[in-house]
């Protein structure tokens, strides 16, 4: 409710937001191997999906890292109210800066991304931060059912011979009352990426 009426949450019923985040804890729960697990809510805004899943999965360490001052001030009182500090941390930073940072970089099992912005530049600045044989698992934008199959829709958004060059690979495009997109960090992430603040956005791989 916070969130909402701090204008982070976006439009649509509060229920609808709680049931798209649970369906990442879902996906994130089937990803985990591991007794602990270092995972990163990219642009994480209103705190949704990050906050669902560590309140959910007392094996999960999280950073919610979040480039705009307000919002990154939000978190930090959240965290607090979920009586979450133990295990989740906030960082105010860009995520160039980011994954170019040796604190952060190649340092989590896994990434989540809500809605921070297109593949190419979701990719580009989740790879840096994801280990060898790492994950990603990123919202999709919703669609008509049945309208194409979930691997054409992979291939357009998430194209496998353009991913290769930040080291990631599609793994599944999953489809329900929410899309989400699984890939693999398959590869180390290139020392060259991320490029520097605003390019991924302004000049997109892909």
């Amino acid at each position: 409710m916070a969130a909402r009426e701090a204008g982070f949450l976006g439009p649509g019923p509060i229920e609808r937001h709680l049931r798209h985040a649970q369906g990442f804890t879902t996906l994130v729960r089937g990803q985990l191997s591991l007794d602990m697990v270092h995972l990163l809510d990219l642009g994480s805004g209103g705190g949704l999906p990050g906050l669902a899943i560590a309140t959910e999965l007392p094996a999960v360490t999280m950073v919610l890292l979040e480039a705009n001052e307000r919002r990154a001030q939000f978190l930090e009182r959240a965290v607090r109210q979920c009586g979450l500090q133990g295990r989740v941390s906030v960082t105010h930073e860009r995520a160039e800066i980011a994954g170019r940072d040796p604190l952060y970089r190649a340092a989590f099992d896994g990434v989540v991304v809500r809605s921070f912005g297109a593949p190419a530049v979701v990719a580009e600045c989740a790879a840096p931060l994801i280990h060898l044989d790492g994950w990603l698992i990123v919202s999709e934008p919703p669609g008509d059912e049945g309208a194409s199959p979930p691997q054409a829709s992979e291939g357009v958004r998430w194209p496998r011979d353009q991913l290769v060059q930040l080291g990631l690979e599609p793994v599944e495009s999953v489809r329900g009352e929410f899309g989400y997109q699984i890939l693999r960090q398959g590869q180390s992430c290139p020392e060259r990426f991320p490029r520097r603040n605003g390019i991924p956005s302004k000049r997109p791989l892909f």
